[in-house]
């Protein structure tokens, strides 16, 4: 049977909440949107959430599920490259597969409980977060990480076996190439990487412009890469050409304008700015984790009112938590400073479809609208004004966790 969900405020992006409707939902899609006072109970099984904000679910465009375990090894830090040295060296001696799976199910039962629906995910273990992440019923935009030391795995079986299963996807999973960074792969590699993607038709993700280092090595300035981390690895990266920056450098090397989406991105350049407003790259933004790795933020003037901006929480490898909530409390309070009118409301938005459009599934998620996939959220009213009431929300006050038709969280609710 159908099921109507009840509720005393229902969001829909930067729009008006409506007061007192029903989203009905037919299996795994939205139906459509009614007044409460239309609800025939004899066609639909009724929830009702009460006093509830019901709203599209969080999308948590940018995570590393597998990095939970680096947290406790980390000792103090005071700069990207120390950090980045520090996280070598630790993948070096951990391939324990039960330590690596159990960072896995911490970090996606930490993520379904701050109501987030959909993951980028970036898998860097071969395939060992597979598993879980279909056990949870996460929608999952699965990010295949690759750096010249695992260039392999793109001829494995396990990597032809996700080409085969996003070809088959409803939606639940959808695969990308991560080539991890400008910083870890030869020129021609990932020169390479970008042909075969396009070839087969598979969407990119990259780490991009995170650090002051990474900006000075294509501008072959002295830095921190070729001094202290290329000595560390198996493979010196070969970087043929360079530019003003590193999204110069990827956007001449990307000669088929494929639709990457660049992470971080918080040390542009002004004609980085001109080239994002040309070729309209996603960006994910990761702002606990850029004040974490002593970098600074993002421009959130710009990328607040950039339609393609999404939010990602990083791993626990580089933030302290990976509670989605506890990101947007953080980007609403930073917000404020450039976003003089109803900041709650752009945060809220590119929590949602923000992050939908970055990660390239919008038709899908983000909104609720008929027939979308039916992934939905509640939280329990703590403000007048539904959109603050929601970035006030915290783990406890998720009152149901509705992924593709399915309940995947719930409280007590009336029935």
């Amino acid at each position: 049977m159908r099921k109507a969900l009840k509720a005393k405020f229902i969001l829909f992006g930067d729009k008006e909440p409506l007061h007192d409707y029903s989203v009905i939902i037919n299996k795994e899609r939205i139906e459509k949107i009614i007044p409460n006072s239309e609800i025939d109970k004899s066609a639909y099984t009724v929830i009702n959430l009460g006093d509830s904000v019901l709203m599209p679910g969080f999308v948590n465009a940018h995570i590393h599920l597998e990095l939970n375990w680096v947290r406790k090894k980390l000792t103090s830090f005071n700069s990207f490259p120390s950090w980045l040295e520090q996280i070598i060296n630790l993948k070096k001696q951990n391939n324990n597969r039960e330590v690596i799976t159990q960072s896995v199910q911490q970090s996606l039962k930490e993520t379904i409980n701050s109501g987030v629906t959909t993951i980028g995910q970036i898998s860097s273990y071969s395939g060992l977060d597979f598993e879980e992440i279909v056990k949870s019923k996460i929608r999952t935009v699965y990010f295949f990480e690759i750096a010249n030391s695992t260039i392999s795995r793109i001829n494995q079986h396990f990597f032809k076996n996700l080409r085969s299963l996003n070809k088959k996807s409803n939606g639940m999973f959808v695969l990308k190439l991560f080539p991890h960074s400008i910083y870890s792969l030869d020129t021609v590699t990932l020169e390479e990487i970008l042909t075969k993607a396009h070839n087969e038709k598979i969407n990119l993700g990259i780490h991009l412009s995170e650090s002051k280092d990474e900006v000075r090595l294509i501008q072959k300035k002295k830095n921190a890469f070729e001094d202290v981390i290329f000595p560390m690895l198996e493979r010196r990266p070969r970087i043929k050409i360079r530019g003003d920056s590193p999204l110069s450098y990827l956007h001449k090397l990307n000669k088929y304008k494929s639709n990457i989406v660049l992470v971080h991105m918080n040390n542009l350049l002004k004609e980085d700015l001109k080239i994002l407003e040309k070729q309209k790259y996603p960006v994910v933004l990761c702002p606990r984790s850029n004040l974490f790795l002593n970098q600074k933020m993002a421009d959130l003037n710009f990328f607040l009112n950039y339609e393609k901006t999404g939010i990602g929480t990083d791993g626990l490898s580089s933030n302290f938590s990976i509670n989605f909530l506890d990101e947007i409390k953080f980007l609403y309070l930073h917000s404020k400073r450039f976003i003089k009118k109803n900041p709650e409301k752009i945060v809220l938005e590119k929590a949602t479809l923000g992050g939908a459009r970055a990660l390239g599934i919008d038709k899908l998620v983000g909104t609720i609208e008929k027939n979308k996939k039916a992934d939905l959220i509640a939280f329990r009213i703590k403000n007048n004004d539904p959109f603050m009431s929601v970035i006030d929300s915290n783990n406890n006050d998720l009152k149901l966790s509705i992924i593709n038709g399915e309940i995947i969280k719930s409280q007590e609710y009336q029935v």
